[in-house]
């Protein structure tokens, strides 16, 4: 079975990592090509250049696939990425086509693309944020959500990371049930020797406190790293010895750095950027803190469980699926939410190692994930 995966978006966070982890456990049961920018390529070439010893083609296209909302949203704004896109389609020849879909409104040039080739192509969208555009925030929000169900069954089949996600999907839209495939995502090491931890944690220039640790891209409208700040302050005003680690960047990055500065936790807060190495980072944090107000399924969590490490989150989406509810919070209930944290520390509140760790390792293994997709395709698994 020859396949063609496309990632249309630029930048490169959870939804595009958990991508590349499909792409390569498809490959060792497909033909795998992918198709993504020259920009992203540029932008993102440690990722991506690895793939071709992984028994991935790649393919850089001239143009942004996603070149932006309004050229999104027009077909005729979008015939120059579809035009390209076909033209590879033709070359590849591929059963199928999957799209990875970071939001609901992406992807339409790659179906543009699909529909000049051949109408019997399958399309098919592997969805993270199911959102309605206006609920992100977007610019014309109310208008653009009118469109969204007309676009999403532009799309032969539709996958999502959760069950939450699925079931919004079908009821908001009138959809057929999309299939949930957890996001691939390697398991971190766990156990790492408290000798070690020190060694790794002073190379990192982190401070000998409990950390928490942020993971993800800043952006306060969605993961809501400004209640993650006003949540270490509550537990520092409880004379806990705790620090904040912020690793990610993003459009609000200088914002949480401002905040910071406001409540005057310069010194309590660590903020690393976007790390090539956040995995090795997230073993050596002691509580991951996922104060989002809306999520797919994020690969931080099922980071962080596979290694051991305690997940403290509002209770939104499929964090409700994968979390115990003892360690989920109602959403916006900032003191509720550093009531569980001060209890993780001093030990009243227990995080259950071995079956979160269980559990995250089989949700996300890219075997099980690739295996499932191929089955679908109707391949052979």
């Amino acid at each position: 079975m020859r396949l063609l995966l496309v990632i249309d978006e630029e930048n490169l966070g959870g939804a595009e990592l958990s991508f590349l982890e499909l792409s390569r456990s498809l490959a060792q049961r497909a033909e795998v090509h992918l198709a993504l920018s020259e920009s992203a390529w540029r932008s993102h070439q440690h990722a991506y250049a690895p793939l071709s010893g992984q028994q991935v083609t790649v393919h850089r296209c001239s143009r942004a696939l996603y070149p932006g909302t309004l050229t999104n949203l027009h077909p005729l704004l979008r015939e120059p990425v579809a035009r390209e896109l076909a033209a590879l389609m033709r070359n590849i020849d591929p059963a199928a086509v999957l799209v990875n879909l970071p939001t609901v409104e992406r992807g339409q040039s790659v179906v543009d693309a699909a529909r000049r080739v051949s109408a019997d192509l399958r399309i098919w969208g592997l969805l993270h944020l199911v959102q309605q555009p206006s609920s992100l925030g977007a610019r014309l929000g109310l208008v653009r959500d009118r469109m969204i169900a007309s676009l999403l069954t532009r799309f032969d089949r539709l996958l999502t990371v959760s069950k939450a996600g699925a079931l919004q999907l079908a009821g908001r839209y009138a959809l057929p049930m999309p299939v949930v495939i957890h996001p691939p995502t390697a398991a971190l090491r766990s156990g790492v020797a408290q000798v070690e931890r020190e060694t790794l944690r002073a190379r990192h220039n982190l401070p000998p406190k409990f950390l928490l640790g942020l993971v993800g891209r800043v952006q306060l409208r969605q993961k809501g790293q400004d209640a993650a700040l006003r949540i270490t302050a509550q537990l520092l005003r409880d004379d806990l010895p705790v620090h904040l680690v912020v690793i990610g960047d993003g459009p609000d990055l200088p914002a949480i750095k401002g905040l910071a500065e406001r409540m005057g936790m310069e010194s309590r807060v660590t903020f690393l950027g976007w790390r090539q190495d956040a995995g090795e980072l997230i073993t050596l944090l002691d509580a991951v803190l996922l104060p989002s107000h809306f999520e797919g399924l994020p690969q931080t969590a099922l980071q962080a469980a596979s290694a051991g490490i305690p997940v403290v989150a509002y209770a939104v989406d499929g964090l409700t699926e994968l979390l115990p509810p003892q360690f989920l919070v109602p959403h916006g209930d900032e003191p509720r939410f550093a009531r569980v944290v001060h209890e993780v520390i001093d030990g009243s509140r227990i995080w259950p190692e071995e079956e979160m760790m269980r559990r995250a390792v089989e949700w996300g293994d890219p075997v099980r994930a690739a295996a499932r997709l191929v089955e679908l395709l109707g391949g052979k698994a």
